[in-house]
């Protein structure tokens, strides 16, 4: 029997669904699972149907909720259930410098919330959570996130991945304006887009094209709308030399860590979450050149700031890792070793057996 056999949480959440909330929500409940943490599932209500395929959260999923045990709400702030009689803690995140009014008083409904990184316990708590508010981390999955896995390289030129949604927070523009700066055809480089969009009102060709990129710039390669899975999205950062996302804010930032676990030098923005993870000696943040309005068809972000990344630092980044390429690849493999120590999805489950045992689960 598990050493925390005797912990039991209700774990409400969004399962089976194609979101980062429900994908990271199965893989913490399953490392609870594997701690022997007595496990029950509320979903959260929902409007797309679940697909829940994996065998034993299934079997957790059928379990009848008892009562009295404490319950960790994993969602949005807006859709935690306060109507949980027994402890309530809410788990969430946001991607800007503020919350909105309904999810502070969703969370000041709980008895601690719990966000992924220090950044964000500051900024809930400027925004007025009074409730005790702890930082416990997200993760990422050393099976298909290393640093031996296969490499099938485009060609030999050095090559630059970013990975995203596309959208206003992602800043595509900016990626794309400052890797044109930085190269010229005439540099053996090549950078691939890997990104989705599910927005039928977002054309994301016109959009490109009204950037005017020049005619003599370097090559970029679109893998658009294009499924990778898990066991392969690990070999495509294996087989690039650098990634680079100059995102305007995360809640996280999963791809920014996979990346980091696969042994690639990182260049990302420094702020917001990643900031927890991603610092001088393991990446190469983006200088931030001030907040300003964080302009997104998103609701929640009306009224608040996030990041605008300094494009001329990122043009001398990527400059700088095309030039000093051992240097880059000894940041990359430190990046490599320091993540799997401390920022996988067990690490995760492990600070919150520690949580639930200091609450009396």
């Amino acid at each position: 029997m598990s050493a925390h056999s005797n912990l039991q949480v209700i774990w409400q959440s969004r399962w089976g669904v194609p979101i980062g909330y429900s994908i990271s929500s199965e893989e913490i409940a399953l490392q609870l699972d594997q701690l022997g943490v007595e496990l029950y599932h509320r979903p959260t209500p929902w409007h797309m149907p679940a697909n829940l395929t994996h065998p034993r959260l299934r079997e957790i999923a059928a379990r009848a909720l008892p009562a009295g045990v404490p319950q960790i709400s994993y969602d949005q702030a807006d859709l935690f259930y306060t109507d949980h009689q027994g402890y309530r803690i809410g788990y969430t995140m946001l991607e800007v410098d503020g919350l909105p009014a309904d999810w502070v008083a969703a969370c000041n409904q709980m008895d601690e919330v719990w966000t992924p990184s220090r950044w964000g316990v500051a900024t809930f708590a400027a925004a007025g959570v009074r409730r005790p508010l702890y930082a416990v981390p997200l993760g990422y999955d050393p099976k298909y996130f290393h640093t031996q896995l296969p490499s099938h390289r485009l060609d030999d030129r050095f090559t630059f991945l970013s990975v995203f949604e596309w959208g206003e927070r992602k800043a595509p523009e900016i990626l794309l304006r400052a890797y044109c700066s930085a190269f010229t055809k005439k540099d053996d480089v090549v950078l691939i887009v890997r990104t989705d969009n599910h927005d039928r009102a977002v054309n994301v060709a016109q959009q490109v094209a009204s950037l005017s990129l020049p005619s003599e710039g370097p090559p970029i390669v679109f893998l658009y709308n294009q499924h990778i899975s898990h066991t392969w999205l690990g070999t495509l950062y294996r087989s690039v030399d650098c990634f680079v996302l100059p995102t305007r804010g995360e809640g996280w930032g999963l791809p920014i860590l996979e990346a980091m676990a696969c042994g690639l030098p990182v260049i990302a923005t420094n702020w917001s979450a990643q900031t927890e993870f991603l610092h001088q000696g393991v990446g190469f943040p983006i200088r931030v050149r001030s907040l300003i309005p964080a302009q997104a068809k998103c609701p929640y972000y009306t009224g608040w700031s996030w990041a605008d990344p300094d494009i001329d630092h990122l043009i001398y980044l990527m400059r700088y890792v095309y030039e000093h390429r051992a240097e880059a690849q000894a940041i990359g493999a430190a990046a490599a070793a320091e993540v799997a120590q401390r920022w996988t999805w067990r690490h995760v489950a492990e600070r919150i057996v520690q949580r639930l045992q200091a609450i009396g689960a």
